[in-house]
């Protein structure tokens, strides 16, 4: 019997998710918990095999439980489910050691699998998932000069006011620019906006 414990702010989802669980004899619920804060507690109390955790909850987000959970608990097996399929929360859940990353409306089977897979230390990620999370990897990062930059232009600011807001030259504004266009394979400002939301390297 794999003990499984489920950590989510939305009731609704916690009570679906112990519908999932019910449904297989191999499953059993040991407990629930609605928030980030205070997660780590609760999985060690709790001491579930495998713990469902929410990337996105308003107090702590899943990636911060998530290091708590394995700084207090090294061996937790957790696995990420979620809504999100931002770059940079699938990455930074696989890297700092989640055993899954399951998008909120996959199947009941991806689910059980998920858990299964986790109980024996494997990793389960769907083939959009480990694409997603492949491109991340192979991703160049943006300096925090470089975010700035590009902060400024989701501000819908032009070049001579990106380099007066920061104190640098337009001309470095322009290198900036550059040099950011080629990290992320952008064609034009827009898109460098865009993709750079989408990778979890600027929030809007």
């Amino acid at each position: 019997m794999i003990k499984v414990a489920i950590i989510d702010d939305h009731v609704v989802v916690r009570a679906g998710l112990k519908y999932v669980l019910a449904s297989d004899p191999e499953m059993s619920f040991v407990g629930e918990f609605g928030g980030g804060r205070g997660a780590a507690q609760f999985v060690s109390t709790v001491e579930p095999d495998v713990t469902l955790l929410d990337v996105r909850m308003p107090d702590l987000s899943g990636v911060e439980a998530l290091k708590a959970i394995l700084a207090a608990r090294p061996k937790a097996r957790v696995v990420m489910l979620t809504t999100s399929d931002v770059e940079e929360d699938v990455y930074q859940s696989i890297e700092c050691g989640a055993l899954g990353y399951v998008q909120k409306e996959a199947n009941v089977d991806q689910i059980l699998r998920a858990i299964r897979l986790a109980m024996n230390g494997e990793v389960f990620m769907s083939d959009d998932i480990r694409r997603i999370y492949e491109t991340r990897k192979g991703a160049k990062g943006l300096s925090p000069r470089e975010a700035e930059v590009l902060t400024a232009v989701a501000d819908g600011l032009g070049n001579r006011q990106i380099g007066e807001k920061l104190g640098i030259s337009e001309n470095s504004v322009k290198m900036h620019l550059k040099r950011i266009f080629y990290k992320l394979g952008a064609d034009d400002r827009t898109e460098a906006v865009n993709l750079a939301v989408k990778r979890g390297f600027l929030t809007r």
